[in-house]
């Protein structure tokens, strides 16, 4: 693998267009329409998204600045590279354009407007909720905002077109049989006053020298094409890119307009025997991609987007599919040099409308994947162009019948037969996808016979059946349809870096688990050649408002984290797929090892054959099976250091990690957890543990794990709170006699709402309240006050004790409780 200097991510695309960011405007809102300065990208979602209020502000935008314009002769369009979702631009009050749609580019021509001197724009934009703007539902925030980054485009009279939120330039390289090219040029030039223009034609190759050049006569319309014999190939492997240079010169030589571009000569196929690239096999195997940022929302610089796909190739991964929307063009042109082949699609998610709003919204949609496609053919990336994502999915959940069912159906056919053939007249030379859920209802309706490629988004192991279940349904389904090739979209399960068990399960959000389901995973997909790729959702955890689960507002199925910090997950990818590159590293888990066993099961993520020392001592030298070193240690009580090295006898990774018994022997705290196997690290950097791990206490019979996965109201520690036990009599723990700080941890639970992802859940019939307790703990009454639906309570009591803590019901009660924190004071 080459590589990859960062700077190279950078300069795919020159145009020869003044270019001026306008980065700095005034902003207010229908909610707070007070004037403020913001700079782009921005969301007016960046906290609201993620706070205790249910739902985000859906509203209206007004965002405002002031422009010089020096020279009038040249004609001037505002180019917006992604806005949330319907935009009217205003110059000098007077309205220059509109667009429906949050991820495409899109440009208005703005000249008749301006006038020398200064100028107003004005941009009224909302991220209103609109049943004819895709997409209407999904598992994702719906960021409002001009989110990423404004141009003004100054241009000569004659230049090239603008349509479809680009420059109107078409660029396909063909490859016959034999690996020879020709390059097709089609375009269309704006020559208001009809002049002779002559075109110039370049091409260099990858290391920059010219290969090719000539000139000719044009008028309005390029459409040319020529031979390159035996070109370097374009793969993930090696990105080979050449250089393209088309310039519009008058009859004096002077140049007008420059369009130049990054190109890569590549020849695909998908088919049941698996993917081919140049002729050879290659099994697709990624991530998919949302773009928001912890703090950020989808407000994110370039800078750090272009972060992530350099950390996506490092993984390992040659496969990159962006979910759920087109994103910044710099991603296709960074996955261009990278080598990242791409799945891109429109957000056409989870339904589409039937009544009076579907012929508004077919035609934003169709013209939506014109936009999609003009924007990112030139891409040499841009193989896969995809369109539905999980379309049944709100009828599924909905329990839609009779005529409703129908109706639902066939517009959801319509609009998909228009798409796969615009998509197909477009792209020619492409792969047309679409992903779907788990369903037979995409079989029945025959709509799984449109794409050439079809994905399946599968969760085996986390909404329903088990981890081994997939290989059986992609067998059933190759029976089934034996030409068709198959990529798994999604798969995945939530992980939170605080949460870790020595007996994973599934929903138990830890990342034990996720190992887990992702060795399983990739281990079936291997073993079939007519799965042709996989692409793990997601990269990063995302915003996703309307979620509870261990991180309240955050899908965590990511392989590293809202930040980008990586999750153990993330390494092991890298050791399974960068063979070339060897490395190991320790498996995080918890911090300190609380147990009254010294011993203690370490992992180590490795492609290569390991030393392992414990506190110096040479422990053991292992060989990974899978990715993994599983090797038992006995631990010395206090800090204990261990080294892991190659077979060079360098250092791969260290670590310190301290056992501690849970006898108060050497610390005064112990957090108990109840109705779960996790160790949990809350906000203050302490370690829960479950009560399951502790020999020293003891639960009355007949007491009831209960669990929830919806916000806990009022705290970042919704893990401790969303486990516990219910119908519990008694409760006691043994410690050494002494004074304690005792607190009790209450849930109300509630009833969780079922969410349209998770298949097999029912809806909650009614609401819950959990009154208030009376309990004793060590015999004194502990009076707990009732709370409100999803939020927890806190109960403390200093005591003496010679020997136990006891919380007992009183009289023929019984009680519910999530946790326990006990602190020794003498």
């Amino acid at each position: 693998m080459k590589n990859f200097p960062f700077f190279i991510l950078f300069f795919s695309l020159t145009l020869f267009a003044q270019k001026t960011e306008l980065k700095t405007w005034q902003f207010s809102s229908e909610k707070n329409p007070e004037v403020k300065q913001v700079n782009l990208p921005h969301t007016w979602n960046a906290e609201d998204a993620f706070d205790d209020e249910p739902g985000y502000w859906r509203g209206n935008g007004t965002y405002s600045k002031t422009i010089q314009i020096k020279d009038s002769s040249k004609v001037y369009y505002l180019h917006f590279n992604g806005a949330n979702q319907e935009a009217k631009v205003f110059v000098n009050n007077k309205l220059a354009g509109e667009h429906q749609g949050g991820y495409t580019a899109f440009q208005v021509p703005v000249s008749s407007a301006l006038k020398p001197g200064e100028n107003k724009i004005r941009v009224e934009l909302s991220n209103a909720h609109d049943e004819t703007i895709p997409p209407l539902d999904a598992d994702f925030t719906f960021y409002g905002g001009i989110y990423r980054k404004v141009w003004l485009v100054e241009e000569n009279k004659v230049h090239f077109k603008k349509e479809a939120g680009t420059d109107a330039v078409k660029i396909n390289p063909v490859m016959d049989e034999n690996f020879n090219a020709k390059v097709q040029l089609s375009g269309g030039i704006e020559n208001p006053e009809g002049e002779k223009l002559i075109l110039k034609i370049s091409l260099q190759n990858p290391e920059g020298k010219e290969v090719y050049s000539r000139e000719e006569n044009v008028a309005e319309t390029l459409s040319t094409n020529f031979a390159v014999e035996h070109p370097a190939l374009w793969s993930p492997a090696v990105p080979d890119l050449y250089n393209i240079r088309i310039a519009i010169l008058n009859d004096a030589s002077e140049q007008l307009d420059v369009y130049e571009h990054k190109i890569g000569f590549r020849k695909f196929k998908a088919s049941a025997e698996g993917f081919q690239l140049n002729g050879e096999e290659l099994k697709l195997i990624g991530v998919n991609r949302h773009q928001d940022w912890k703090g950020l929302g989808n407000a994110v610089p370039v800078e750090k987007q272009l972060q992530d796909m350099v950390n996506i190739k490092k993984m390992g991964a040659n496969f990159l599919r962006l979910a759920h929307y087109p994103q910044d063009q710099e991603i296709y042109r960074a996955a261009d040099s990278l080598g990242l082949i791409l799945w891109s699609e429109i957000p056409v998610v989870n339904k589409v409308p039937v009544a009076e709003d579907y012929e508004a919204y077919e035609k934003n949609v169709l013209q939506m994947q014109r936009e999609h496609i003009a924007q990112h053919y030139n891409n040499s990336s841009f193989i896969f162009i995809g369109y539905m994502n999980e379309i049944f999915i709100r009828m599924v959940f909905d329990n839609a019948e009779g005529e409703g069912k129908k109706a639902i159906i066939d517009h959801t056919l319509k609009l998909a037969r228009k798409l796969e053939n615009l998509t197909r007249e477009l792209a020619p030379k492409h792969i047309t996808v679409m992903a779907i859920h788990g369903n037979q209802i995409y079989n029945e309706t025959g709509i799984t016979s449109l794409p050439m490629v079809l994905g399946w988004n599968l969760y085996y192991g986390w909404y329903e059946g088990g981890i081994q279940d997939l290989g059986g349904f992609l067998d059933s389904e190759h029976k089934k349809f034996p030409k068709r090739p198959i990529i798994i979209s999604e798969y995945g399960v939530g992980a939170d870096a605080r949460l870790h068990s020595n007996n994973p399960e599934k929903f138990d959000f830890t990342e034990e688990y996720q190992l887990l389901y992702h060795q399983g995973y990739l281990e079936q997909v291997l073993e079939r050649d007519f799965v042709i790729g996989m692409t793990a959702w997601n990269f990063a955890d995302f915003g996703s408002e309307f979620r509870g689960d261990a991180m309240p507002h955050i899908n965590q199925k990511g392989l590293v984290n809202f930040d980008r910090s990586p999750k153990n997950i993330y390494y092991w990818y890298k050791a399974m797929l960068r063979p070339d590159e060897k490395f190991s590293r320790i498996y995080r888990d918890v911090p300190v090892h609380i147990d009254f066993s010294a011993e203690k099961e370490l992992k180590i993520i490795s492609n290569q054959q390991v030393i392992i020392k414990l506190n110096g001592i040479k422990t053991a030298e292992k060989k990974p099976e899978g990715g993994i070193v599983e090797v038992k240690l006995k631990l010395q009580e206090g800090s204990n250091s261990i080294e892991v090295l190659n077979r060079k006898n360098e250092l791969e990774d260290q670590l310190d990690l301290v056992w501690q018994k849970p006898d108060f022997s050497a610390h005064d705290w112990l957090g108990i957890n109840f109705g779960t196997n996790s160790y949990f690290m809350d906000n203050q950097c302490r370690q829960w543990i479950p009560a399951s791990a502790l020999e020293q206490l003891k639960i009355s019979e007949g007491a009831k794990s209960i669990k929830s996965s919806t916000n806990i109201r009022n705290t970042e520690d919704d893990p401790l709170f969303q486990k516990g036990l219910s119908e519990v009599k008694n409760v006691e723990i043994e410690v050494p006699e002494g004074k304690y700080n005792v607190q009790l941890l209450f849930t109300n639970f509630g009833k969780d709402k079922a969410l349209a992802y998770e298949l097999n859940k029912k809806n909650a019939d009614e609401e819950t309240s959990e009154g208030g307790l009376k309990i004793l703990l060590n015999g004194e009454m502990l009076e707990v006050k009732p709370m409100k639906e999803f939020h927890f309570n806190k109960k403390s009591l200093q005591i003496n004790t010679e020997s136990k803590i006891k919380i007992e019901a009183t009289e023929e009660t019984v009680f519910s409780i999530s946790g326990i924190s006990l602190k020794k004071i003498n």
